[in-house]
């Protein structure tokens, strides 16, 4: 029992001595590449504002480590059919988020070449990593670490987590943004959080919540910002109303059915505890 207890906090104590090794050089790339002009956060310069969420995703990725935590699939044990049917729904949702009525219709088109549209599919993809990272990696494990002691516990995690995720959003008021449009999208990024935090944790996939967040990032300004046109067709409107009242009832009652306090230790660790605590007590 003594040498198992051993491995598992010797394996634990190297896993955060290189998480906070990652912090660190995260937090150092940043200041570098902001030195150099080359990160920044200002919201207009969207290839500084890039490479600023690349440093920051490194960074909690570091913190992720760190804390202990392990969200992979692997770790929550869930199988195959299981992980798929909660994971390709939400990927179904977010390739919604495309204007593909519009865009059948004439209504709207994308008319940039590869050279606007390569950078703006890796912006998408960071914006996915760093906030995936943040909201679901760190803030919402660490909330089921804390509070997930039963199904309940879990869902109002989830629920938390994406709340204050859609909140977010609010500040593009102060960006110039119009009051209808950002309410749109922070209700939608409210669903948005709300499947990742349940397809995490019911799978353990973090890394299906970054592509589910990036494929719905770029379907939102894919014509915006590479094409032209009217984007918000009646069709459209009634298309994706349709499609978010269904993910949102079906994630509430599949994956909120299939919360268990035991995946949820064993991706934030704390399985791992209880076992060292039970071998305390049988030695």
């Amino acid at each position: 029992m003594m040498n198992g207890k051993n491995e598992r906090g010797g394996a634990l104590a190297s896993r955060q001595r290189f998480g906070a090794a990652l912090a660190v050089v995260g937090g150092v790339m940043l200041i570098v590449l902001m030195t150099y002009g080359i990160a920044g956060f200002d919201a207009a310069d969207a290839g500084r504002l890039t490479a600023t969420r690349a440093c920051g995703s490194v960074i909690f990725i570091g913190v992720i480590m760190y804390l202990g935590y392990k969200p992979t699939g692997a770790a929550v044990g869930a199988g195959i059919k299981e992980r798929a049917a909660i994971i390709l729904p939400a990927f179904a949702v977010a390739a919604n988020n495309f204007p593909i009525a519009a865009l059948i219709s004439g209504d709207a088109a994308i008319t940039a070449g590869g050279d606007v549209i390569v950078p703006l599919m890796a912006e998408c993809f960071f914006i996915g990593l760093f906030e995936e990272t943040a909201f679901r990696g760190v803030m919402l494990l660490s909330l089921a670490d804390r509070f997930g002691r039963g199904r309940l516990s879990l869902f109002a995690t989830a629920a938390i987590s994406s709340a204050v995720f859609g909140a977010t959003h609010l500040l593009n008021l102060f960006g110039g943004a119009g009051v209808g449009g950002t309410l749109l999208q922070v209700g939608y990024s409210t669903l948005i959080g709300g499947m990742c935090a349940l397809i995490l944790l019911t799978t353990g996939s973090l890394a299906s919540c970054v592509l589910i967040h990036a494929v719905y990032d770029l379907g939102g300004c894919i014509v915006s910002r590479a094409g032209e046109g009217r984007i918000w067709t009646p069709a459209q409107i009634a298309v994706t109303a349709a499609v978010g009242a269904a993910a949102f009832a079906y994630y509430v009652i599949y994956a909120g059915g299939r919360l268990s306090r035991e995946r949820a230790q064993r991706m934030t660790g704390a399985g791992a505890k209880t076992d060292e605590k039970k071998d305390g007590k049988s030695k």
